[in-house]
């Protein structure tokens, strides 16, 4: 996964120097958290019990250095490692989660504040998925995994180098059927933890007039931006003969800012599974083009613009394509990276309603059109 936390901490070097004598904001949070495994499937309703969590994070609060901090009211980004014995069951083992994240403050004052926090990495699960020993844990079918983690919490700060904070969490973990069997694990859980901060906290910079910006950041000019972009992954069907499958995918997009944060647009999505073949075969005898498996769709596009880092989200509907089994809609979420100015590179997770279809990487490039300066 892409490391989130290090992304939105690159700057220039030249910007970096000149603020050397700000403190690091570091902080310091152990957690505890209290949750169960959701049988989503009837398979994993064996596995029903409530279990402890624990979690060490180490975070840097924003002041205001970077113009983007400003607009998300002083975001907090770290790392968080998170560990678990998944329930009372010999089967499920334990989980090992390493992740960076961002929480974003929807509401703060002095004393305290709301957070929705969004955590993406990779998680080290001790059990798999074996026809012989655990033929029973049909929910993961690899030891390495995606883990995706979600939080809104309550943070308040008696003291200035202490704060406390409650709230309820999700943590998901899936290979993004590169390994079958792949149902995911999801594991709601209520949370508590003691931040601790280790060093004099930063005032935060709020200027009348915008400092420099660099070449990552909207300058509030109108313009289309057109991405196009490609995708590639390797995924597993669920067989017992445990092949595997590429897929290439691309796409073309439009999009208008709509201020510093957000774009909004449509995206045009291209598709080819290789597993489709097989598909298909299992629900139709009749002759067809290999091209027919090629899987065109529309979909809108929405992206949350974090300087050179942006979460992309796509809901679409599919124009073609022979294999229906996953019916016609679907839904993509992604990081996309500057690399350059114009050069970004992307990780794409696919679903269809709540089940993973694969998770890509890729690259792409964007250009602007209609550029002008707003009157």
């Amino acid at each position: 996964m892409v490391l989130m936390a290090v992304l939105l901490a690159t700057e220039p070097i030249s910007a970096q120097k000149a603020r050397s004598f700000q403190a690091a904001n570091l902080l310091f949070e152990p957690r505890a958290n209290y949750g169960f495994l959701i049988a989503h499937h009837v398979e994993m309703e064996i596995y029903n019990s409530h279990f402890p969590s624990f979690e060490f994070t180490i975070a840097q609060a924003s002041y205001g250095k970077r113009q983007w901090e400003s607009f998300y009211n002083y975001p907090v980004t770290g790392i968080a490692y998170w560990n678990a014995w998944l329930g009372n069951s010999r089967d499920l083992g334990q989980a090992h989660a390493l992740f960076p994240y961002i929480s974003f403050p929807w509401a703060k004052n002095e004393k305290s504040e709301l957070n929705f926090r969004l955590g993406a990495g990779l998680a080290y699960l001790t059990k798999r998925f074996d026809r012989l020993e655990n033929y029973k844990y049909t929910a993961i079918g690899s030891h390495l995994n995606a883990a995706v983690n979600l939080m809104i919490e309550y943070r308040w700060k008696p003291l200035h180098h202490l704060q406390l904070s409650a709230g309820v969490q999700l943590m998901h973990f899936s290979n993004g059927s590169v390994k079958t069997p792949n149902f995911g694990l999801n594991i709601p859980s209520v949370s508590g933890g003691i931040a601790f901060r280790l060093n004099k906290e930063n005032n935060y910079i709020r200027r009348r007039l915008r400092p420099d910006l660099t070449m990552f950041e909207f300058d509030g000019r109108d313009y289309i931006e057109v991405k196009a972009g490609t995708t590639f992954a390797i995924k597993e069907t669920g067989d017992t003969d445990g092949k595997r499958y590429n897929i290439y995918a691309g796409f073309i997009s439009a999009s208008k800012s709509l201020g510093y944060k957000h774009k909004l647009g449509l995206c045009f999505d291209l598709s080819w599974d290789g597993s489709d073949a097989l598909l298909v075969a299992h629900s139709n005898t009749e002759p067809y083009q290999k091209s027919e498996l090629t899987k065109p769709g529309l979909s809108a596009a929405y992206e949350l613009v974090l300087a050179r880092t942006s979460f992309a989200f796509n809901l679409g509907a599919y124009l073609g394509g022979k294999d229906k089994s996953e019916g016609m809609t679907y839904y993509k979420a992604g990081i996309h990276y500057l690399i350059t100015k114009n050069l970004f590179g992307n990780l794409t997770l696919k679903t269809h309603f709540a089940r993973a279809d694969f998770v890509g990487l890729g690259i792409g490039y964007r250009f602007k059109m209609k550029y002008y300066l707003k009157l």
